[in-house]
C-alpha cells in the first residue's frame, strides 16, 4: 500500500528549486509577519502605557515645581520676618521693602503685612484692604501654620494670584497677623508654555474647592474660576489615594486618559491645590494606530517579496554564489576584514549580493580603522582634558550619581591632603569629609539638572580658616549621570571685600568727627571768649571797671578779695585752661582725620610723637577699655628738632596704632610688681631719624612676633581686632617712606617697635 504521505512529500520535492524557494521563503517569511504583526501590537499597547506614564511623569513634575514655589515661598517670607521692618513693624520701611522686592520680580503680585484683625498694614501695592475674610488668613491665624490661599483676583490687581501666608506670633506665642506674599497665576502659564509636552496634553490646577486657577492651553470651555466638570471632580475629590490615573469623559465629550495629584502642606492638612492632565484617547494614541497600521502593510509587502524574490532566486543557478557568500561571510565572522565573496559566475542577484557583500565588508574594514582612529584621537583627547583639569587652579572632584568619587584633580588632593588611590571610587562623605553636609546640594544639583553655587563655605586647615565657593555641575548625557564638583579659594577676596567695607566705615567716621569738631568748636569759642570777657571785667587796674564801681559805691579791691575768698577766679581760670585743651584736643583731631595728601614733608618726630600721645590720652576706645590715663608714658627726647621727610598724618597714625597696641597688651596682663609703662623714645641717626615705642607688658613668643605683620593676623578676641593695624603701618613706613620697622619681643620681658625713617626724600 503507498504512503500518501511520502506520495504528498514526493510529489512537493519534485517540483522545480523556484517553486521550492517560493515554498520555502513563504514558510519563513510566515513566523517573521506573525511576529511583526505581534510586535506592533505589543508596541501599541506601549505607547499607551507610555502615554500614561507621561502623564504621571509631568503631573509629578507640575508638584515638584509646585513644591520648589512654596519652599521659594516659605523661604522669602521667613527671610523677610527676620528683617527689623517687619520685627519692629516699622510700616514705613516694610512698604519700601516690599515694593523694592516687587519691582525685581515680576512674577510677584503683593507683599503685605496684617494685624491680628487682618487689616493690611504695610503692603509694596496700595491699597491696604480687610483681609479677615480670606481663607489663607483664617487658616493661618487657626492654626499658627503658614496657609496658602484658594482661587482669587487681587485687590489691587484684579488678576488670578494665589497667596502664601506666614503667621506671626508675639512674645508670649499669640498670633499677632500675617506676612504674606502673592503670585501671579499666568507665570503657570508661560512655564507650562515652556515645557515640551504633547500638543494633546491639558494642564489644570485647581483650588481646594474645584475652581479652576490655571487652565492650559487658554479655551473659552474652560473659563478661570469656575468649577471643574463635575464628573472629573468628583471623581478626584473622592478618591482614597491623592495620585490617580484614570479615562473619562472631557465637558467636549471626548473620552480622556487623566492623571491627577493633590498636593498638601502638610501630610495630615487638607489639599490645597490639585493638578489635573488629560489626553485626548483618540489624539495620544493617533501615532500607535499609524504604527500599526504601518506594520500590518510592511508585514505584506515583506511577504509578497519575500515569495517574488524566492521565485527570481529559483531561476537562477544560486549554488556557487552561496557557497561563495558563505565562506566569506564565516572568514569575517572569524576576523579576517580581507576576506571577499568570489562574483564572476552565478545569477545577477548572487553576483549583486556578492558585490554588496564585499561592499559592506570593506566599508567594515573601513570603519573599523576608523574606529581604532578614533581610540586613538580619544585617548589623546582624554590626555589633553586631564592635562587642562590638573593645571587649573580650582579643586575638581567628580562623582557619579550614587555619590562616588570618579575624579580627583592635583589641587583638590593638596587643598584636602588626600591621595588619589585611597579616594577613588569611594563614597564622597567618606572620602572628603568637607563634603559630607553638602551631599544635599549635590542631589539638588543632579535632581533638576541645573548648577548650583554654594559661596563662602568655611573650610579650616590646620589652623587657618578658608572660604571655599562651591559649585555643582550635574553631568547626564550618553546614559551617564553624576556632579563636577569645583572649589575656589575666595578667601582674600572676601578679606579685601571686609577691608574695603572697614575702610569706607572709617572714612565715614572720620568724616564724622571733623564734623564734631568744627561744631565743637562754636560753643567752645564762645565758652573761652566769655570766661575772657569775665576775667577783664573783674580787674580792678581797668578804668571802666573803676567807674562801673564807683557808680554802684562798690569796693573793688573787697569785690576782689571775696572772688579770690570763694576761688571765683581759680574757677574762671580752670574754665579758660579746660577750654583751651579742649580746643587743643579737637585741632588735633581735625588735623588727624583730614585725608593725606601722601606729599612728604620736613617734620619733626618729637612734635608727631607728643600729638599722637596727645591724640591716645583723648581716644574713647582707650579710655573704656584699657584706662590709658593709668599708664605711665616716658618720654626721652633729644633737645633739638629730629625732622624727617614724611607725611605726619601717616606717620601719625602709625604711631597712635602702636600705642594702642601697647595699651591694650598692659591691659591684658597683670601688673603686681611693676607700674603699667610705655616708653617714647626718639634718636636721630646720620641719615635717618630713629623713633622707639616700647612696653613693659608681657611680651611675645617667637611664633607671634614673626606674623605681627601678616594681614588679618591678630592675637586679640574675635569682635576686637582685624589684624590689619600692624600690617597697614608696615605698608606706610615701608612702602610709602622707604623707612624700615622691627618688632623685638620676649615672653615676659615687653614689647619694642623701633621705625627709622630718611631724613630726606630719595629723588
Amino acid at each position: 500500500m503507498v504512503n500518501p504521505a511520502r506520495t504528498m512529500s514526493g510529489r512537493l520535492f519534485s517540483r522545480s528549486v523556484a517553486t521550492l524557494l517560493v515554498a520555502v521563503a513563504l514558510l519563513a517569511a510566515l513566523p517573521a509577519t506573525l511576529a511583526f504583526i505581534w510586535t506592533s501590537i505589543e508596541a501599541r499597547g506601549r505607547a499607551e502605557a507610555e502615554v500614561t506614564a507621561d502623564l504621571v511623569t509631568l503631573t509629578r513634575s507640575l508638584a515638584a515645581v509646585q513644591e520648589a514655589i512654596n519652599r521659594q515661598a516659605l523661604g522669602m517670607l521667613e527671610t523677610l520676618r527676620a528683617t527689623r521692618s517687619v520685627t519692629n513693624r516699622e510700616l514705613d520701611s516694610a512698604n519700601r521693602l516690599f515694593a523694592a522686592i516687587l519691582a525685581g520680580r515680576p512674577e510677584l503680585s503683593n507683599i503685605f503685612l496684617t494685624d491680628a484683625a487682618g487689616r493690611v498694614i504695610a503692603s509694596g501695592v496700595k491699597p491696604f484692604a480687610d483681609l479677615s475674610d480670606r481663607k489663607y488668613f483664617r487658616d493661618a491665624a487657626a492654626s499658627k501654620q503658614p496657609g496658602i490661599g484658594e482661587f482669587i483676583l487681587g485687590r489691587a490687581t484684579g488678576k488670578p494670584i494665589l497667596v502664601y501666608a506666614l503667621p506671626l506670633l508675639d512674645d508670649h506665642d499669640e498670633f499677632s497677623g500675617i506676612l504674606a506674599l502673592a503670585y501671579f497665576l499666568d507665570g503657570y502659564e508661560r512655564f507650562v508654555a515652556g515645557l515640551d509636552m504633547p500638543p494633546h496634553v491639558r494642564v489644570t490646577l485647581l483650588d481646594p474647592s474645584g475652581r479652576r486657577m490655571v487652565a492650559y492651553p487658554p479655551n473659552p470651555i474652560y473659563p478661570l474660576g469656575e468649577p471643574a466638570f463635575a464628573p472629573i471632580w468628583d471623581h478626584v475629590r473622592d478618591a482614597a489615594s491623592d495620585a490617580l490615573t484614570f479615562t473619562s469623559a472631557r465637558p467636549t465629550g471626548q473620552v480622556a486618559l487623566l492623571s491627577s495629584l493633590r498636593l498638601r502642606q502638610f501630610p495630615d492638612a487638607p489639599p490645597y491645590m490639585t493638578i489635573i492632565l488629560s489626553s485626548a484617547r483618540d489624539e495620544a494614541f493617533a501615532e500607535a494606530d499609524l504604527l500599526l497600521r504601518r506594520g500590518l502593510i510592511l508585514a505584506a509587502v515583506a511577504v509578497l517579496l519575500a515569495l517574488a524574490l524566492g521565485r527570481l532566486a529559483g531561476r537562477a543557478a544560486i549554488g556557487r554564489g552561496i557557497e561563495s557568500l558563505d565562506r566569506a561571510a564565516a572568514a569575517l565572522a572569524g576576523g579576517d576584514l580581507s576576506a571577499r565573496a568570489a562574483v564572476d559566475g552565478g545569477a545577477a542577484e548572487v553576483r549583486r549580493l556578492g558585490e554588496s557583500f564585499n561592499t559592506m565588508a570593506g566599508t567594515i574594514e573601513i570603519r573599523q580603522q576608523e574606529l581604532a582612529n578614533a581610540a586613538k584621537a580619544m585617548e589623546k583627547l582624554r590626555g589633553q582634558l586631564s592635562n587642562i583639569l590638573e593645571s587649573m587652579p580650582s579643586a575638581i572632584i567628580g562623582l557619579d550619581a550614587a555619590g562616588r568619587v570618579t575624579h580627583l584633580n592635583a589641587q583638590a588632593a593638596t587643598l584636602f591632603g588626600l591621595s588619589r588611590e585611597t579616594v577613588m571610587g569611594r563614597e564622597a562623605a567618606l572620602a572628603v569629609p568637607f563634603l559630607a553636609g553638602h551631599m544635599d546640594a549635590m542631589e539638588d544639583a543632579l535632581r533638576q539638572r541645573r548648577s548650583l553655587l554654594l559661596e563662602r563655605m568655611p573650610l579650616r586647615r590646620g589652623d587657618d580658616d578658608r572660604l571655599m565657593n562651591m559649585l555643582f555641575y550635574p553631568l547626564v548625557a550618553n546614559g551617564a549621570e553624576g556632579v563636577v564638583i569645583r572649589l575656589d579659594d575666595v578667601t582674600e577676596r572676601e578679606r579685601l571685600r571686609e577691608l574695603m567695607i572697614q575702610t569706607e566705615k572709617m572714612m565715614s567716621v572720620g568724616g564724622l568727627a571733623a564734623g564734631m569738631a568744627h561744631e565743637i568748636n562754636n560753643p567752645l569759642g564762645s565758652i573761652l571768649q566769655a570766661a575772657q570777657v569775665v576775667e577783664l571785667q573783674l580787674d580792678p587796674a581797668l578804668p571802666a571797671n573803676q567807674e562801673a564801681a564807683r557808680k554802684l559805691g562798690l569796693d573793688l579791691a573787697d569785690v576782689r578779695a571775696y572772688l579770690e575768698a570763694r576761688k571765683v577766679l581759680k574757677f574762671l581760670a580752670g574754665i579758660r585752661e579746660a577750654g583751651l585743651r579742649a580746643a587743643s584736643i579737637v585741632a588735633s583731631m581735625l588735623e588727624f582725620s583730614r585725608q593725606s595728601d601722601s606729599r612728604h614733608v620736613q617734620a619733626d618726630l618729637r612734635a608727631m610723637a607728643d600729638k599722637s600721645l596727645s591724640l591716645a590720652e583723648s581716644d574713647y576706645d582707650l579710655k573704656k577699655r584699657y584706662d590709658f590715663k593709668h599708664i605711665t608714658i616716658e618720654r626721652d627726647y633729644p633737645d633739638k628738632p629730629v625732622t624727617v621727610s614724611c607725611a605726619p598724618t601717616e606717620i601719625e597714625q602709625v604711631l597712635l596704632n602702636l600705642l594702642k597696641n601697647a595699651a591694650h597688651a598692659l591691659a591684658g596682663a597683670a601688673h603686681e610688681n611693676k607700674t603699667p609703662t610705655i616708653t617714647v623714645r626718639v634718636r636721630a641717626l646720620p641719615e635717618a631719624g630713629e623713633i622707639v615705642v616700647a612696653d613693659n607688658g608681657p611680651g611675645m613668643d617667637e611664633a607671634t612676633r614673626a606674623r605681627v605683620f601678616e594681614p588679618f593676623f591678630t592675637t586679640k578676641p574675635a569682635g576686637e581686632g582685624t589684624g590689619l593695624g600692624l600690617s597697614v603701618s608696615y605698608f606706610i613706613i615701608v612702602n610709602n617712606h622707604g623707612g624700615g620697622v622691627r618688632m623685638d619681643a620676649e615672653p615676659g620681658a615687653g614689647t619694642r617697635c623701633t621705625i627709622t625713617l630718611p631724613r630726606r626724600e630719595k629723588a
